[in-house]
């Protein structure tokens, strides 16, 4: 056999053992891949299970602080007795939300004086009738509440309903939150709210590409994607074999494992495992394409093969180039193909100094920010400007207590950042002090995530607390929020302000005659009339059953009377679809100083009283001294 033969030869052979070998190699390195991009996207998928965990558990507070804070439920214990409005303020604000499952205020000695409550989220909130009311006082969440100070809140184990002393069937996971409540600085009772839990729980191990477990402290598990083993530790069953399936399978899979903060002592814990199915899913498509590389890779071999006997010394140099050309671009493509530049997290490096000057930053910054790296990297922009001037000074007293306190990795509370084209960004920063051997600080790390979308919807959330969802109008707690706004302006500047309180006439006959469903569209249909027919600044809102209230900024009593007597014979002119004409009653009354807004309120309802003593569809108007 000829030299170049024998060329040929070991070429095509060395060709074929290199494809081989590459193959085998593919199948274990790419499991290994696919592995641990999972688990990259799972840290992912992980902070926005926890992001909207707490958004869940905050609004409920919210629910609960607005009770606490409210002047209408404030006034039980001025009058000393149960107000109805106070007890339909609990219920509206149960109704903003379809995941509440009970809301009460218990006494300081346990009895239970306003519950609400629905038995799943697709029934509507419900008053429970004062018959049914219980003594709480043996609970162990009363006497736990009762220890708190004002202000603070507290948190129940994640368990299963219970009633009559046993586990409700179907199970019902809730949550618990309470805080007390205190008038004059002295303790009177408890705020609890439970908490709908089975439909939050279903989405967060709902996942085609991951095995999810909820669990204690202990490795109990609570809910899973699989929905084996769940609950055991509530209902009685084989617990050693919940944790014997969980720790089996964190020993053979890699995983990653988060925390749920709530506060109590829990310690729940939320364990994603990558599917195997997903896994090998992926490794097969990847070992598909490249056998398509090698299949080209061996097609080509023969005419290559040929081609480098005949210049064996010319086409090795000209290979030795090519590989040193394929490792300079691979070093590049490395660097391209990083996972914050092409992701919509930003990291940053941070040198310890007094400017935070920054050394990298991810080319994924252009989205975020608008800037280039080389603006950053150059310090021509400093991040610090970029972090809006009312949220700045937050931002370094958070960097300055992490430092005093040691720690090596904190997270910012959300603030705002202000981009190249002059627009506001929300962001959660997540950072990693480094230190030398020394302990000295080196430098920061900051895993930027843009949360704008979030920051949005949790404001739109609250608005959507703010409308009544029959009439869509404003709600008993925004006309509150008013009132005492209004209030406040008056006292401190003397802009006048007015209120008409309405109520239908023989409201109560339209339900009993045609219907509850006609009935709602009555009060739809004269929310509408009234809203249309006062002026831009006014607000009128939903007071609660058929009576709304209309708050009338800079408005003396005299003009109030006279919108009042325009809207009275606006209503008595309308013919209602399906039960034709009705008409309403009006009380009117103004701020006075001296007067607190509870006193306003109750004398426009006595003159509301009185104009339906007096035969109803007029105008009473309260009898005061203008200030």
């Amino acid at each position: 056999m000829s030299f170049r033969g024998k060329l040929f030869f070991i070429f095509l052979v060395y060709g074929l053992l290199l494809a081989i070998a590459a193959q085998l190699l593919m199948i274990k390195v790419n499991k290994e891949v696919v592995q641990n991009d999972s688990l990259k996207k799972a840290a992912l998928y992980a902070q926005d299970l926890q992001e909207n965990f707490q958004l869940n558990i905050k609004h409920s507070r919210t629910k609960l602080k607005s009770l606490r804070e409210s002047a209408i439920f404030r006034k039980n214990f001025e009058e000393h007795r149960v107000t109805m409005c106070s007890t339909s303020l609990f219920l509206d604000i149960a109704k903003t939300s379809s995941n509440v499952m009970q809301l009460r205020y218990i006494d300081k000695d346990g009895n239970e004086i306003i519950r609400i409550e629905r038995n799943n989220p697709n029934q509507e909130a419900i008053i429970i009738d004062k018959q049914y009311l219980q003594n709480k006082a043996d609970r162990y969440y009363f006497k736990e509440i009762m220890r708190l100070r004002d202000g603070e809140f507290w948190y129940s184990n994640l368990d299963l309903n219970v009633e009559y002393g046993k586990i409700e069937m179907p199970i019902k996971p809730v949550l618990r939150i309470g805080t007390p409540y205190y008038y004059k600085g002295k303790k009177e009772g408890v705020l609890i709210i439970n908490i709908f839990m089975e439909d939050f729980l279903e989405s967060l191990v709902s996942s085609d590409i991951y095995n999810i477990f909820l669990v204690d402290k202990e490795n109990y598990i609570l809910v899973d994607t699989q929905h084996k083993n769940e609950w055991n530790r509530y209902l009685h069953k084989d617990l050693n074999l919940s944790k014997e399936y969980l720790n089996k399978l964190l020993k053979e899979n890699k995983y990653y494992e988060l925390d749920l903060k709530i506060g109590n002592q829990e310690g729940l814990k939320v364990i994603i495992v990558p599917s195997n199915d997903y896994i090998q899913t992926q490794v097969k498509e990847n070992f598909y394409q490249f056998l398509w590389v090698i299949l080209a890779v061996l097609f080509l071999s023969f005419p290559l093969s040929y081609l480098m006997s005949m210049v064996p010394a010319k086409l090795k140099s000209k290979v030795d180039e090519l590989n040193h050309k394929l490792k300079e671009e691979a070093k590049e493509k490395d660097v391209l193909l990083s996972l914050f530049d092409y992701s919509d997290a930003v990291l940053f490096k941070w040198n310890n100094d007094e400017n935070w000057s920054v050394s990298f930053v991810s080319k994924s910054v252009e989205n975020l920010l608008g800037y280039a790296r080389h603006d950053f990297e150059t310090n021509e922009i400093p991040y610090a400007s970029c972090i809006h001037s009312d949220d700045i000074g937050r931002v370094q007293r958070e960097v300055e207590d992490a430092v005093a306190d040691g720690v090596y990795f904190f997270t910012h509370e959300p603030y705002r950042v202000i981009t190249k084209n002059k627009k506001i960004k929300w962001i959660l920063d997540n950072t990693v002090i480094v230190r030398n051997e020394s302990n000295e600080i080196i430098n920061f790390v900051g895993y930027l995530t843009d949360i704008t979308e979030i920051k949005e919807k949790e404001v739109e959330l609250e608005n959507l607390a703010r409308v009544d969802q029959l009439t869509k109008i404003s709600n008993r707690l925004y006309l509150d929020e008013v009132l005492m706004s209004q209030y406040y302006r008056f006292n401190r500047y003397s802009e006048e302000c007015s209120i008409i309180l309405v109520d239908i006439d023989y409201f109560k006959a339209v339900n009993d005659k045609y219907g509850h469903l006609v009935g709602d569209k009555v009060l739809i249909e004269f929310a509408n009339l009234l809203k249309k027919s006062i002026r831009k600044d006014d607000i009128v809102g939903r007071w609660g059953g058929e009576e709304f209230l209309i708050i009338l900024p800079h408005t003396n009593l005299k003009k109030a009377a006279l919108l009042a007597e325009k809207l009275c014979k606006t209503v008595a002119e309308h013919e209602f679809s399906v039960v034709g004409h009705k008409t309403a009653s009006f009380g009117v009354a103004t701020f006075v100083h001296g007067l607190s807004v509870e006193q306003c309120v109750d004398l426009a309802d006595e003159a509301l009283y009185e104009a339906k003593e007096a035969g109803r569809n007029m105008v009473k108007v309260a009898k005061q001294k203008q200030s």
